[in-house]
Formats: C-alpha cells, structure tokens, sequence
C-alpha cells in the first residue's frame, strides 16, 4: 500500500509542538554554550599572552561545540548534512566563500574546519552571549577598518583558513530562477592582498530553514538538509596583475566568476 502525503498530516500536526519545543531546547542548549565559554573558559584562554596560540586553542573549542551543536540537531530530526569533496577544507590558509541559505551554514562550516575563522557582524561582537567566544576565536568585526588586514594575513600564515559569505547576508528564499544575488568586492580584495585563490563552496538547503524570513519557531515537517560542495579552487593568475593597477576592475572580474560557480 502506498502511503499518501496526506497520510502523515495528523502525524505532522501531533508532531509539530514537540518539533518545536526540540528546536528550543537545542538553541537554549547553544546560548548556554556562550555563557559557559564566556566565564570559565574566556578567563583561562587570556591567561595565554600569545594571542595566536589563544585564538588556535578557542576555535578548536568552538569547532568541537559547533559539532556537538549540530550532532543534536540531527539526533533531534531537524537537520541532515552532506558534504563533498570535505578532504579540501582540510587545507590550511584557505579563503572558503559560500552562498549563505541558511543560518546554521556557517555553524556547520566551522565545525569542519581546521583552524577557522570568519567576519561576524559588529552587532554580535557587543552580544552578551556571543561577544566573548568571537573575541577569543578572533574573529574579525565587519566594522573594522583597513588596519585589520595585517591581523588577517598574519592569520593566514599561521594556517588559519577565513570562511566569507560575499552576499554580506542569508541568499533569498524567493531569488528567481537564474538570478544571481549580489555580491559585495571584499572578498576578492582579500584574496588579490593576501595572493590566496577563493576556495568556494556551493551550498542548499531544503526545505528552507532559518532564513531571513522563516525564524527557527517556523519548522519545516521534514529535517532541512544542508548539502556542502567544495568546488575547485579559484585561482587569481592575470588578474593578479590587474588587482596591481586597477583594483576594482580585478575585483568585479573575481566576483562575477564566483557567481558563475555558486548559483550556475
């Protein structure tokens, strides 16, 4: 006997409030994560004067939460996770840009990464609860100026390897078909100042989950499945010597490539 969508609908409705008080629990789980590494974890990391060695030991402790954040949602049925190619994000010093669907895309990301580091918003850098492990793990503020770039380099040398999302927020759940959403030049900068290529990431999320117009109280009936595909590098060459003499032209040429891979 074949069983129908509309079978399951009483079962979905039975389940959903349980779905729902899963869901909380799990983020409550998460912000309770931020309060613990912001007192006794914080404090002892700043005990180490070697600000690298801080920053290497913090994100190895967020990379480990992260994965036990996201082994919950699974074990809770809210989530499943592909990745492909995932021997290429074990690389250091790499310059992973991605398409943003998602909030947990990022959460995800770090949790695979080596050494990772990403740009966050200047507003979760005065969160109370998020303000202390993006300190530790030295994760750099949007709002920072150009004095920021010798850290970063200095980072990359070290082997830590930046996660960026060029569209500077979560890709649109309604994008039209062949559309691409644009892009902000800073991560191409960062590439041709650091002579690194982009390492892209392609990723989709269905059913859509924690957009920016579907919060986490908004549960789809199935686990969202978030897929990572680890593209091939791509590399600076020519327009290396573009970046030289006209910047911006580089930049826009970068970008438009990175495009193509992500959303074509």
């Amino acid at each position: 006997m074949t069983t129908t969508n509309a079978d399951w609908t009483p079962l979905r409705l039975i389940l959903a409030p349980l779905r729902l008080l899963l869901s909380a629990g799990g983020f409550l789980v998460f912000g309770a994560g931020c309060l613990v590494f912001r007192f006794p974890i914080a404090p002892w990391l700043n005990r180490d004067t070697d600000v690298m060695k801080r920053h290497r030991r913090a994100r190895k402790i967020v990379r480990r939460w992260f994965s036990l954040f996201i082994g919950m949602c699974k074990a809770l049925h809210l989530l499943r996770v592909n990745v492909k190619n995932p021997e290429r994000l074990a690389r250091p010093g790499l310059l992973i840009v991605a398409n943003h669907p998602s909030l947990l895309d990022v959460v995800c990301l770090l949790s695979l990464i080596p050494n990772g580091t990403t740009i966050v918003k200047e507003a979760l850098t005065k969160n109370f609860f998020t303000a202390a492990p993006i300190a530790a793990a030295g994760y750099v503020n949007n709002g920072a100026g150009p004095e920021i770039l010798e850290p970063i380099l200095a980072d990359f040398e070290d082997g830590a390897s930046f996660v960026i999302f060029p569209e500077g927020t979560r890709t649109p759940s309604d994008l039209p078909e062949g559309e691409m959403p644009k892009m902000h030049r800073g991560a191409a900068a960062l590439a041709f100042e650091a002579r690194r290529p982009l390492t892209p990431v392609r990723i989709t999320a269905s059913p859509r989950w924690l957009t920016k117009d579907r919060s986490w109280l908004k549960i789809p009936p199935v686990a969202m499945t978030l897929t990572f595909e680890v593209l091939d590098d791509i590399p600076l060459g020519e327009l290396q010597a573009v970046y030289n003499e006209r910047p911006a032209i580089a930049c826009r040429k970068l970008i438009k490539t990175l495009q193509t891979k992500l959303f074509h």
